[in-house]
């Protein structure tokens, strides 16, 4: 292997896991939500390690000694969003809901990332492709993961009498694109709409098609 498909190997592996100070991974966050907050507003392909490190306040080497290229600052905002969502999905399936609730506390989950950290969404969604190698195949796993999750939640539904019979994955596909896509307007209202509001008027609409009670 030459020098530069070493690089290239490099910059497409996920960061290998080595043990942390608490202080060293506080401001590893710092610097990711400063990154993702520049992302946004410059866009990640504009974006230079160099601007990133004046962004953050810090010298270029010192940021390199948290993350070794701009492509795994990037891996590390789409892995923050992802799992926060695979563990919020997690807890609500342990909890005695039925789907059709599920679902809406799905929704309002999205639409809070989306309040809170609209940077990291919007890189999650608009920058997934540039993602390469083992960092979009970790990416991918998760992002499938969490679609099984929701097409579970529609196949119980529809197995306890509570959803019509329906394709399970465009149901899902159609659930998640109305939360997601919520990206692209809700940062601009979520002060006077709030995520519950919000999941609660998509959502009234969305279930009227698909619970049995709407018939």
């Amino acid at each position: 292997m030459n020098r530069n498909e070493a690089s290239i190997e490099m910059a497409t592996r996920p960061p290998k896991r080595r043990p942390t100070s608490e202080a060293h991974d506080s401001k590893r966050l710092e610097i990711i939500q400063h990154c993702a907050n520049l992302f946004d507003k410059e866009g990640y392909h504009r974006t230079t390690m160099q601007m990133l490190a004046d962004e953050v306040g810090l010298g270029k080497p010192t940021l390199y000694h948290y993350f070794r290229s701009k492509a795994e600052i990037l891996y590390a905002i789409h892995e923050i969003h992802i799992d926060a969502l695979l563990a919020s999905l997690d807890q609500l399936s342990r909890k005695d809901l039925e789907p059709s609730q599920l679902l809406r506390n799905a929704c309002t989950d999205i639409l809070q990332q989306i309040a809170d950290h609209p940077g990291y969404v919007r890189a999650f969604m608009d920058h997934y492709a540039d993602l390469e190698g083992e960092m979009r195949k970790n990416i991918r796993d998760r992002r499938n993961q969490y679609f099984d999750g929701i097409c579970n939640v529609i196949q119980r539904g529809i197995d306890e009498g509570r959803f019509k019979r329906c394709d399970v994955e465009l149901t899902a596909y159609g659930f998640l694109g109305m939360g997601n896509w919520a990206y692209k307007w809700y940062p601009a209202m979520h002060k006077k709409r709030s995520p519950e509001s919000v999941s609660k008027a998509l959502c009234d609409v969305f279930m009227k098609g698909l619970e049995t009670s709407a018939d």
